[in-house]
């Protein structure tokens, strides 16, 4: 596991964190949280999921991220938007697709985290990324102090 703070250039940062955060940046209701139903409604927005032939128009944002990490296939690029909760509320644990890596990065500065099942705790800090191997057992926990929302994107890629 790797985290790496302040990832990305400050003002390309600042220009993400501010289209993810403003009005024009179109989010979708979610029922589950990490399956259907699960009763942890979120906003999701997928940038890129070819399975599905799912493309985003604003795929284009991530292309520093994505050399930033050496990628060289990438199967998904979603991004999670979670509300303050009264009590810090827990996903399921699961394990994202395929034999990759994972890469968690963080939108804003809050109390929420992802937790991984070894224990382990990643604070949500602004510029922050989080990369693991993508069969490691993970799940995200709600914040109950600052912002509203709580954003994430998750990259899954080799």
């Amino acid at each position: 596991m790797k985290i790496i703070d302040n990832f990305l250039p400050e003002e390309e940062f600042k220009s993400i964190q501010s289209f993810l955060r403003g009005g024009e940046f179109r989010w979708f209701y979610s029922e589950g949280a990490v399956e259907p139903d699960d009763g942890q409604f979120h906003m999701t927005h997928m940038f890129f999921q070819p399975k599905v032939g799912s493309n985003s128009e604003h795929l284009p944002i991530w292309n520093t991220f994505m050399n930033k990490v050496e990628a060289k296939k990438c199967e998904r690029i979603k991004a999670n938007l979670s509300f303050k909760t009264p009590t810090p509320e827990p996903t399921l644990y699961h394990r994202d697709c395929c034999d990759m890596k994972t890469a968690t990065f963080y939108i804003n500065t809050n109390n929420g985290y992802t937790e991984f099942e070894n224990g382990v705790r990643v604070n949500s800090v602004a510029n922050r990324v989080c990369i693991f191997d993508s069969n490691l057992k993970h799940r995200g926990v709600s914040h109950t102090e600052g912002d509203q929302q709580r954003i994430v994107v998750n990259f899954n890629y080799a």
